[in-house]
Order: structure tokens, then sequence, then C-alpha cells
């Protein structure tokens, strides 16, 4: 764990703040990046994509600071967020999708449209969150003796590193609607599948997290666990309501599987195409990550000529 990237003298820059500051921007590089595929206007883009971030934060701050309350009795604790830190990632969630709507509503853009674009830089600002969440020594998870254990700052034995899981699982998930937001789709499905896998996998971390406030004691309920099954079921809402499809008809094709070897050819071939075009577009990211490495490496020296 590194809690401190750097300190010089009475100043300390934490690592956590310093990927969280670089997800940001390298989400609203992202939403940039689409909007010009687009063909949208770059300038009202990032405007709405700064104001959106920056409300997030703001939620995300009031959010953490309603929950522990007793923690912030003075209200100098609340504004000094570097001496005082937290912040609320559903609070966050909360905050940017209500600023969202209403900044593309003042701007005059497709709130569905900028909502998809949204939903991709937001995702790979996640991903570095989560990382600087693993240095940092947030969000730390269960005691564990397996072998990903790492000890972690303040806390007493190895816990298992579920941030950092958490982050590797929503970069494969980045990669995947970052290439279908880019094709054809009807406005809101990136949305939609965003919140469904955000609440998959959030919903299967806050199980191995260590400091879950638990609502309801009797179902072993967590405030995650909550806020995960609602983003998911509202996301299934979306993708319904937004593609005009029958829930009841995919249901029933689903039901289809367990006694029709058709309907089971069908979903296995379904799953094989798509696993390889994942494995396709992370071979296509890595070779393009890397290319001007591996450019340089191949280049041959330059031969002397003693005359």
């Amino acid at each position: 764990m590194y809690p401190v990237l750097i300190s010089i003298g009475g100043l300390t820059i934490s690592t956590f703040g310093t990927l969280l500051a670089l997800g940001l921007l390298l989400a609203v590089f992202v939403i940039w990046r689409i909007a010009r595929v687009y063909d949208l206007s770059e300038e009202k883009v990032l405007d709405v994509a700064l104001l959106t971030f920056f409300g997030g934060l703001i939620f995300a701050r009031l959010f953490y600071v309603g929950l522990h309350w007793f923690e912030f009795a003075d209200f100098q604790k609340i504004l000094l967020i570097n001496h005082y830190p937290g912040l609320s990632f559903w609070g966050g969630i909360l905050g940017g999708f209500l600023s969202l709507w209403v900044f593309t509503k003042r701007a005059k853009l497709n709130f569905w449209q900028l909502a998809d674009f949204a939903a991709v830089g937001l995702l790979i600002g996640i991903v570095i969150g989560d990382l600087g969440c693993f240095f940092g020594g947030c969000e730390a998870g269960v005691i564990s003796n397996s072998i990903l254990a790492a000890p972690v700052v303040g806390l007493v034995g190895k816990r298992l590193p579920i941030s950092l899981i958490e982050s590797l699982a929503l970069l494969f998930i980045f990669l995947s609607l970052k290439a279908q937001v880019i094709r054809f789709h009807f406005h809101g499905k990136i949305l939609a599948l965003f919140m469904i896998w955000l609440g998959v996998v959030k919903l299967v971390a806050e199980q191995y997290r260590a400091d879950t406030q638990i609502l309801v004691p009797s179902l072993g309920l967590s405030l995650g666990m909550l806020a995960s099954l609602i983003l998911l079921l509202l996301g299934v809402v979306i993708f319904y309501q937004r593609s005009r499809r029958r829930l009841f008809n995919d249901l029933r094709m689903l039901a289809e599987i367990f006694y029709s070897r058709k309907r089971r050819l069908i979903v296995l071939t379904f799953l094989r195409k798509n696993c390889y075009n994942l494995v396709v577009i992370w071979n296509l990211w890595w070779d393009k990550a890397f290319s001007k490495v591996d450019f340089r490496l191949r280049i041959p020296k330059r031969r002397q000529y003693v005359r």
C-alpha cells in the first residue's frame, strides 16, 4: 500500500487523490473523443461533462457527510476535504446523473445519448479510482489467507484486495462498452448495460468488504447491496423501456435453454462470438498502447563504419 504519493515538507499528496483526479481527466477525455465520433459540439459536451463530474463530487461529499454526520460537527470540516477526507460512491453516481440531466437540458442536447457517453467515461474513471483506493487502503476487504491477500495500512491482518479485483473487472466491461458506444445502438443502451454490469460487480464485491453498513441485519443487507440492487433493476427497466423489447419474451427464450438444444446452440454461439470480440478488442488495445515502444525496440542500431 502507498497511501502517500509525495510528501514535501508540510505538503502531502495522497495516492488516492492523485489517481482520482487522473480518473476524472481521463473520463472527460474519453467522453470528448466519443463526441467527436458523433460530430457533436465539442465545447458543449466538454462543458456538460465537467459540470456533471463536479456535481457528482459535490453530491458524493454531501452524501458521505450525511452518513457520517457525527464526524463533521464543524462546518469547516466539511469543506476541508484534504484534512477530513470522505466521498460516497453512490452519492456521486446519483449526483452525477442528476447533474447530467439538468445540464443536458440547458445545453439542448440529447440526454440519453450523452448518458451513453458519460457511462463509458465514468467507467474508466471508476477503474482508476478503484486502483487509487487500493493503494490508499480505503474500502478494505475481509481478512483472508488467500495468496491475493495484502496488508492494509491501519488494519490488522492481510485483507482481500477487493478494490483491485473490482478495478480489473470493470476494465473489461469498459473495453466492451467502449467498442459498442461507437457502433449503431439505440440511445440509452450503453447506460442501461453500464448500470446492470456495475450493479452486478458492486453487489458481488460488497459481500467481501470489511466496512459495510448493514441496514437489514436479519437479511444481511447492507447499504451498498441495496444501492447495487436498485441500480441493477433500474438498468433493466431503462434497457427494456428504451429498446421496446418485452421482458416476458426474453424470459421465455431463457427458459428454452433448459429443454431446447437449438436454443442452447444459439446462446453458445452468441457467447463465443462476444468472447472472441472482447479478446480482439483487448489485443488491439494492447498493441496500440505499446506499438511505439515495440517499434523503438525493433529499430536496429546504426552501423558505424571506420574509414
